[in-house]
């Protein structure tokens, strides 16, 4: 397999990363292989872990691996943003929107509806079986309100892999689980 290879200048990621999309086109259209050069060598994720991941999602031609990948990848970023700044502030199982609003506390924050009847069946034991990218990707009113949001547009890998129809799927595809998600993105690429 040919391979493209792209040099970055004077540590200037967010310049390749602006290049994505042409990038993946390059190589998804003439089946090449993406290697991102840095101070003469592969960059690595302790370089870039954004860049890191862009080439290997570029690097799996397969694009329902390629979509898993990115999926698991995404989930998890948001999944350790969320421990390591810990912005809902769960004591006793209750987040601080909930706290803050006694009328309407419930447990679990998010993760209860009253539209929905109650708590999310995906929910056992304070912890979700599933991994829903949808309910990661939302925020409440509180975390908004403090600035606190992930956006599909900035989110390389989710900016750059997915068209208007899938963004859509994955921005609003709430309490469904990732086979669910994965066969609906892959029905419209």
């Amino acid at each position: 397999m040919e391979k493209l290879v792209v040099e970055i200048k004077n540590n200037n990621y967010k310049k390749v990363i602006k290049k994505t999309r042409k990038i993946l086109n390059i190589c998804d259209n003439e089946n090449k292989k993406l290697e991102i050069i840095s101070n003469g060598k592969l960059i690595t994720k302790e370089d870039n872990i954004e860049l890191y991941n862009i080439m290997h999602a570029i690097n799996i031609k397969d694009k329902s691996k390629r979509y898993s990948f990115i999926y698991d990848t995404v989930c998890d970023y948001i999944d350790k943003k969320y421990l390591e700044c810990n912005y809902c502030d769960f004591k006793d199982d209750v987040c601080v929107f909930f706290r803050n609003h006694p009328k309407i506390m419930h447990k679990d924050g998010c993760c209860y509806s009253d539209a929905r009847g109650g708590l999310c069946e995906n929910l056992k034991n304070h912890r979700c079986q599933i991994k829903s990218i949808s309910c990661k990707l939302y925020s409440c009113e509180y975390l908004r309100n403090k600035k606190v949001y992930f956006k599909i547009k900035d989110i390389p890998l989710l900016k750059y892999f997915f068209n208007l129809k899938q963004k859509y799927i994955l921005k609003y595809s709430f309490f469904k689980p990732k086979s669910y998600v994965m066969y609906k993105l892959m029905e419209n690429w």
